[in-house]
C-alpha cells in the first residue's frame, strides 16, 4: 500500500505579489507605490479638469493671479488670503488664464498629497495599509472635485499632511525623537518634517490652525509616554512651535493692517450650519458621496452602501490601534503599536472637525473647506482595518474597496458641480433684443456673465441691467422687455433665491423660461406689471442691504467684486 502525499497548494497572486515585494528593497518598493499612488490621484485629477467652468471664488484667482506682484501680495492680504497660493497660480497664469492652467497647480498638490497618506499609512501598518489610504484620498469625490479648482485647498492639505508624517514619526517613536541628536536612535527628520510642513500650512492658509491645535493636543499625549525623556522633546516641541510662529505671525500681522483690523471677519460670509448642510458635509468627507458644494447638494450614491464599508473599515482600524502595545514588535516593516500612537492619531482625526462643530453653534464655520483635512487622518484609520481582517482577506478587501472607489467616483465626472453662468451669459446675450434690460437680485449675476463673455469680447453693459425692481417694472409698462435672472453664483448668496422670487411677482408671469443646468434660470416677462408693487429689500451680495421702496430706490454703489471670496 503506497502512501499517497497531499497535493501542494498552489500560491495565489496575493502571496506571490507579497513574496516578490518581500524580496526587494524597502526603499525601491516604496518608492515606487508612492509614485503609483501619486499617478493614481494625479489622473483623476486631471481627467475632465476644465469640464466645469470658474465659479465665483476661482474668478478671484484670476483676478488676482492678473495682478503685479506686488499688487497681489497686497490684494490677498486685504482680502483675508495669504499670498503664497496664488504667487504659483501667477507662474501658471503667465501661460493661460484658462481653467485647465489654473486649476493645473491643485490637481498636482493634491495627487502629492495621496502620496504622503501612502507614506504615513504605510509606516503605520503597511502596504496594503498605506495604499488603501492613499488610493482612497485619490479616488474621493470631494478630493477630486478640490483638485480641479483654482483654489488653496489641496496646497494646505499638503503641507498638513506633511506635517502629520512628521508627527506621526515622533509619536511612533517617542524615546528617540527625545535622544540627543547625535546618540544612536535618535530621530532628527521628524522634527524636520512636522516644522516644515506645518510653517507651509500656515503660510497657505489660516485654517491650518486647527491642525496647529491639534498637533500640539497630540504633543501632550507623546509627553505621556513613559519612554520619553519629556524635559528634552518639551524643549524641542516648543523651538519648533518658535520657529513656526516667526514664519507665520509676520503674515498674519500684515494681514490685519490690510484689513484694517477687521482680520477675523473672513468669515462672516458662512451660513449658518443646519441639519441639511451638517448631514451634507459628514457625507461627502467621510462616506466619499458626490456633492455641489455651492449648496450642500448630495448626488445619489453611485455604490450603496459604499461608504458605509468605509466607516466599518475605520472603526476596525481604531480597533486594531486599541490592540496595540507598546513593546509590541510588528510582522510587517515601519509597522508601529503604541498606546501613545493612538492618542496622538485620535486627537489629530477629532479635533479639527469637532472644534470648527462646537464653533459653529456661535459663529457659523461648518464648511467642507474648513474641515477638508480631516479626510486625511480619518482614512489612516481606514487603511489600518484592513489590517485587522483575516490575512487570507486582506489583499482582496484592498483590492475590492479600491476598484468600488474608483466606480464611485465616476459619476462625478458628469455631475453639474458649479453653476453654468458661461452658458447662461452666451445665451442672454443671443436672446435679448435691443432694448431689453436684465433685472438681477445683485451685481454677481452680471460680473459672471461678463467674466466669461469678455473672453469673446462681449459684455452686458450697465445700461442693459439692473437691480432695481421698480425700474424694471417701469420698462415693462412702457412696452420693454425684461430678463429676470435666478441662480446661485456663491455659497452664501445674499439673496435667497426664494426672497428674489417674491420680490418679482409684481412683473407677473414670464412668457419664456429658459435653463441653464440645473442652476440657473431665465425668465423673459413682456407685459405690463401689476401696479401694486410694494415695499421689498433687495440684497447685494457686494454690500449689505439696500432699500428699494415704492417709487424710490437707494441706489447700490458699484464696487469690485472680485474679493468676494473669502477663506
Amino acid at each position: 500500500m503506497s502512501a499517497v502525499s497531499p497535493q501542494t497548494a498552489r500560491p495565489t497572486i496575493a502571496s506571490r505579489t507579497s513574496a516578490w515585494l518581500a524580496g526587494q528593497p524597502v526603499a525601491r518598493v516604496t518608492a515606487v507605490l508612492f509614485g503609483a499612488v501619486c499617478l493614481v490621484g494625479f489622473v483623476a485629477r486631471f481627467y475632465g479638469i476644465d469640464n466645469m467652468p470658474f465659479w465665483l471664488d476661482e474668478v478671484t484667482t484670476v483676478t488676482r493671479s492678473s495682478l503685479p506682484f506686488w499688487d497681489m501680495v497686497t490684494n490677498s492680504l486685504a482680502a483675508h488670503h495669504l499670498p503664497s497660493y496664488f504667487a504659483i497660480a501667477a507662474i501658471f497664469g503667465h501661460y493661460s488664464m484658462s481653467e485647465f492652467a489654473l486649476r493645473l497647480p491643485s490637481a498636482v498638490f493634491g495627487a502629492a498629497s495621496c502620496g504622503v497618506l501612502f507614506l504615513i499609512g504605510r509606516t503605520l501598518g503597511g502596504w496594503r495599509a498605506g495604499l488603501v489610504a492613499g488610493l482612497l484620498l485619490a479616488l474621493s469625490p470631494l478630493q477630486v472635485q478640490y483638485g480641479q479648482e483654482a483654489r488653496s485647498y489641496t496646497f494646505v492639505i499638503l503641507m498638513m499632511a506633511i506635517g502629520f508624517l512628521g508627527l506621526v514619526e515622533l509619536a511612533r517613536d517617542p524615546r528617540g525623537a527625545s535622544l540627543p541628536f547625535r546618540a544612536s536612535g535618535a530621530r532628527f527628520a521628524p522634527w524636520l518634517i512636522y516644522t516644515l510642513g506645518t510653517i507651509g500650512a500656515l503660510n497657505v492658509l489660516s485654517t491650518a490652525f486647527f491642525w496647529l491645535i491639534s498637533a500640539n493636543l497630540a504633543a501632550v499625549a507623546i509627553l505621556m509616554d513613559r519612554t520619553v525623556n519629556r524635559g528634552r522633546f518639551l524643549k524641542r516641541w516648543l523651538a519648533a512651535q518658535a520657529i513656526v510662529l516667526v514664519f507665520t505671525l509676520p503674515w498674519f500681522g500684515a494681514m490685519d493692517v490690510f484689513t484694517g483690523g477687521q482680520m477675523t471677519n473672513a468669515t462672516n460670509w458662512v451660513p449658518g450650519i443646519t441639519f441639511h448642510s451638517f448631514f451634507s458635509v459628514l457625507g461627502s468627507l467621510y462616506l466619499m458621496r458626490v456633492s455641489r458644494l455651492i449648496n450642500f447638494h448630495l448626488f445619489p450614491a453611485a455604490i450603496p452602501g459604499f461608504g458605509a464599508l468605509v466607516i466599518v473599515l475605520a472603526i476596525l482600524g481604531l480597533a486594531r490601534l486599541r490592540s496595540w502595545r507598546k513593546e509590541g514588535t510588528s510582522s510587517e516593516p515601519g509597522q508601529a503599536r503604541s498606546r501613545t500612537l493612538l492618542l496622538a492619531l485620535a486627537i489629530v482625526a477629532i479635533v479639527p472637525p469637532v472644534t470648527i462643530l462646537l464653533i459653529s453653534i456661535v459663529k457659523p464655520l461648518w464648511m467642507p473647506r474648513y474641515l477638508l483635512w480631516s479626510s486625511v487622518p480619518f482614512l489612516v484609520f481606514v487603511g489600518l482595518g484592513i489590517n485587522q481582517l483575516p490575512r487570507r482577506w486582506q489583499t482582496g478587501v484592498a483590492v475590492a474597496m479600491v476598484v468600488l472607489a474608483t466606480f464611485n467616483l465616476v459619476p462625478y465626472y458628469r455631475a453639474e458641480t458649479k453653476p453654468r453662468w458661461d452658458l447662461a451669459g452666451t445665451s442672454l446675450v443671443k436672446l435679448m433684443q435691443p432694448g431689453d434690460i436684465v433685472l438681477v437680485p445683485d451685481q454677481l449675476p452680471v460680473y459672471m456673465m461678463n467674466f466669461f463673455l469678455s473672453r469673446h469680447g462681449q459684455v452686458i453693459p450697465a445700461s442693459n441691467w439692473t437691480i432695481d425692481i421698480f425700474q424694471a417694472a417701469k420698462h415693462l409698462q412702457n412696452g420693454g422687455r425684461v430678463w429676470v435672472m435666478f441662480g446661485r453664483v456663491g455659497q452664501a448668496d445674499r439673496t435667497p433665491l426664494p426672497n428674489f422670487a417674491r420680490i418679482i411677482q409684481p412683473l407677473g408671469k414670464p412668457v419664456e423660461v429658459v435653463h441653464e443646468g440645473q442652476l440657473i434660470t431665465m425668465k423673459l416677462y413682456a407685459h405690463p406689471p401689476h401696479e401694486d408693487a410694494g415695499p421689498t429689500k433687495i440684497v447685494d451680495d457686494c454690500r449689505p442691504v439696500a432699500a428699494v421702496v415704492k417709487g424710490k430706490a437707494t441706489p447700490l454703489t458699484a464696487v469690485d467684486c472680485s474679493d468676494l471670496a473669502l477663506q
